[in-house]
């Protein structure tokens, strides 16, 4: 089991014969070996393919929100990467307690968990740390006076970007990747002034959506698709393509685990972070199965940090890499697939 676990395993007796909402767990088999009353709520859809099955239906959830679980006697959250997700996800776990119930809070040390006192006082009193182990730590605080009921509205951004031929309203929520702004890497990606090939365009780690409402204003014979493997960044996706009146597909994938058919076209700033380290795996698989996507003549184009050794892996699996742009850190590549 993943070290979240194993430390929660440490204290089996905590949640034994309880009903309790576990949230951002690992896809491992803790729910089965734990004797609890498991509900899950996962905003990462790998999590939720490698629980579906394990865990009924009913008490597995996917999404952007907290499912309003009744009667439940704790609340464990595994620290996410980003400080401000774990605050979201707080504020929509905390009120399903009655006054007294505890609510846990676990992660890795060099994952931000040394902050758990700071984000259970809003919400609990007898804050205390109750075990530390492979490198992780468990933390507990006990529900104190009721707090205000969850409102989406409070924890959702919206910002105008200004590009060269167009205005976008961006939705963003915490945990987002570049929550609230344009990054530079998807800005240099949107420089670049090639059109795309008409017909069926894949938006690959979509995050809030900006780049595939960007280029389907430019590209009006492109039927764009977007995937993502986090809940809050569809519902982002789906709202800013709303707000800009775009029409487009949006739906959750593991990497292309759920992309089916060809495209003409791919567009990516794909993700190369995995909790605190830096991590090009997804990408390099990426890069291996994404040429079954693609029709013969097919572009792929991406951005991504110039350290990142991506053109031998694009020419061993795609074709002759090029690059469209770039600056001091980013640059834009291209690659035809062959036919």
């Amino acid at each position: 089991m993943d070290n979240t676990s194993q430390i929660l395993a440490r204290s089996a007796e905590l949640f034994a014969g309880k009903r309790v909402l576990l949230v951002n767990p690992v896809a491992d088999g803790l729910t089965a070996e734990l004797p609890a009353d498991w509900h899950v709520w996962t905003w990462d859809y790998s999590v939720w393919l490698g629980l579906n099955g394990r865990l009924d239906t009913a008490r597995l959830t996917f999404s952007h929100l907290c499912p309003d679980v009744a009667d439940i006697d704790a609340v464990v959250l595994i620290m996410p990467k980003a400080l401000e997700r774990a605050e979201y996800a707080l504020a929509q776990m905390a009120p399903l307690l009655a006054a007294g119930c505890p609510l846990y809070l676990t992660g890795e040390k060099k994952g931000g968990v040394s902050r758990a006192e700071k984000l259970l006082q809003p919400y609990g009193d007898q804050c205390e740390k109750l075990d530390s182990a492979r490198h992780c730590q468990l933390w507990r605080a006990v529900r104190n006076a009721t707090p205000a009921p969850f409102a989406l509205g409070d924890w959702q951004r919206s910002v105008t970007l200004e590009l060269v031929d167009q205005t976008i309203e961006l939705v963003s929520l915490p945990g987002v990747f570049s929550h609230g702004r344009l990054d530079e890497g998807s800005e240099l990606l949107l420089d670049e002034p090639g059109k795309l090939p008409a017909g069926r365009v894949l938006d690959f780690g979509c995050g809030a959506g900006v780049l595939a409402t960007a280029l389907a204003r430019r590209n009006p014979a492109a039927r764009f698709e977007l995937v993502d493997v986090d809940a809050l960044a569809l519902y982002c996706a789906r709202q800013t393509l709303l707000r800009n009146a775009v029409e487009a597909e949006v739906y959750p994938s593991d990497g292309l685990s759920d992309v089916h058919g060809r495209f003409a076209a791919v567009v990516s700033n794909p993700p190369f972070h995995t909790g605190i380290r830096h991590d090009t795996s997804i990408a390099e698989r990426f890069f291996e199965r994404v040429t079954r996507n693609l029709v013969p003549g097919g572009e792929l184009r991406i951005v991504a940090n110039g350290f990142l050794k991506y053109p031998g892996l694009i020419e061993a699996h795609i074709g002759p890499c090029n690059v469209l742009r770039e600056n001091t850190r980013f640059k834009v590549y291209s690659a035809v697939a062959p036919g």
